[in-house]
């Protein structure tokens, strides 16, 4: 995007410098993004599927938004490819629709599962007599497949709307039209209508737990540390959450609004170029947004405890085990040469290393 139409380069030399330097550092952040965001997406999606987590209708969802996480990043690091080392597999046959498709369907997934983890804490927070018939995992088995059969019915549009012409990913010329209107109605779908739901969603949490703290704070003796202690689990999945939300909200929203903005100023303003602090800004939010899919795990461990056991008997404890074995199998391999050279100089005979 050239923004000279509306800053003279020769007046403002220092804008395009600028842009320059969010461009290479979103340049070289993204494939570490990338690749911190696939090792913790996996290691977070093999704790969810632990059979103590899996029980959880909220583990569910976040399993499934793990799996959705790492789609998303797989389709990036793809483009990135691409675009760094002028390859060809993005422009592909097969691979373009297939990456842009992926990009789609995985984003819209990543959005609405924590919508929907939203909605849930949402329920055990300001609805805690209902948890027990909405929170369930037969009803978040329903949940997750009417969301992926949801996603592949209005996120199919690459497959047969993307050609490689030229070399390049192109959409088809008669199908013009057809792709700006799904790329509105993503826009809708990822973007506006999550936003409001989360934003309400957790506006109605805070004054929640507001009130709730403030309840407590009034409350004094024996049945009120009984009542805490029972409701330390529950405080503990809805903290977690809460987390979950928020977190996404803060890296995920200035994107989108930048976004939006920009897509407005656009149509409504008949502008065909962009201001340098509107570039500026769309990177800046571009890298907290890919961002977003580097720290799940690191808030999972730190907001969940019993995400955090799990992970560490399943990795932490496994791994210390594996080099106390392998250093007690080295410990008893030199031992027995040792024995051996021994023997062999008792007897007076040659001694051979393996």
């Amino acid at each position: 995007m050239n923004t000279s139409s509306n800053i003279s380069s020769m007046d403002y030399p220092e804008p395009d410098d600028i842009v320059k330097v969010f461009s290479k550092i979103q340049k070289y952040s993204n494939p570490v993004f990338c690749f911190v965001g696939l090792i913790g997406g996996i290691l977070a999606l093999t704790v969810f599927l632990n059979k103590s987590q899996r029980s959880t209708s909220c583990c569910q969802y976040l399993a499934v938004r793990s799996v959705s996480d790492i789609g998303f990043l797989i389709s990036l690091i793809i483009v990135w490819i691409t675009d760094v080392f002028d390859a060809t597999i993005f422009n592909s046959p097969g691979v373009c629709q297939m990456t842009i498709f992926l990009s789609y369907i995985c984003g819209f997934l990543s959005v609405w599962f924590v919508v929907i983890v939203t909605a849930e804490n949402y329920i055990r927070i300001c609805h805690p007599f209902s948890v027990s018939k909405y929170c369930t995992t037969k009803i978040s088995k329903i949940i997750i497949s009417i969301f992926l059969l949801l996603a592949l019915a209005l996120y199919n549009f690459p497959l047969w709307t993307l050609d490689v012409s030229e070399g390049h990913c192109k959409g088809i010329a008669r199908y013009d039209e057809l792709f700006q209107m799904f790329i509105h109605m993503d826009t809708v779908l990822t973007l506006i209508l999550p936003a409001l739901l989360i934003t309400f969603l957790m506006v109605a949490i805070t004054f929640s737990l507001a009130r709730s703290y403030h309840r407590l704070g009034r409350l004094k003796g024996k049945r009120t540390q009984k009542k805490k202690s029972r409701k330390s689990n529950h405080s503990k999945v809805t903290k977690l959450l809460f987390t979950v939300s928020l977190v996404f909200l803060a890296l995920n929203l200035p994107s989108h609004v930048i976004r939006t903005m920009m897509t407005l100023s656009r149509y409504i303003m008949n502008r065909s170029h962009f201001t340098t602090t509107e570039l500026v800004l769309q990177k800046l939010f571009y890298t907290l947004y890919y961002l977003s899919y580097a720290i799940n795990l690191f808030i999972y461990l730190f907001c969940g405890t019993k995400f955090r056991k799990n992970f560490h008997e399943m990795y932490i404890e496994c791994f210390a085990k594996s080099c106390k074995r392998a250093k007690e199998k080295k410990t008893n391999f030199h031992c027995t040469r040792q024995v051996n050279r021994t023997h062999a100089k008792e007897e007076g005979g040659d001694i051979v290393d393996l």
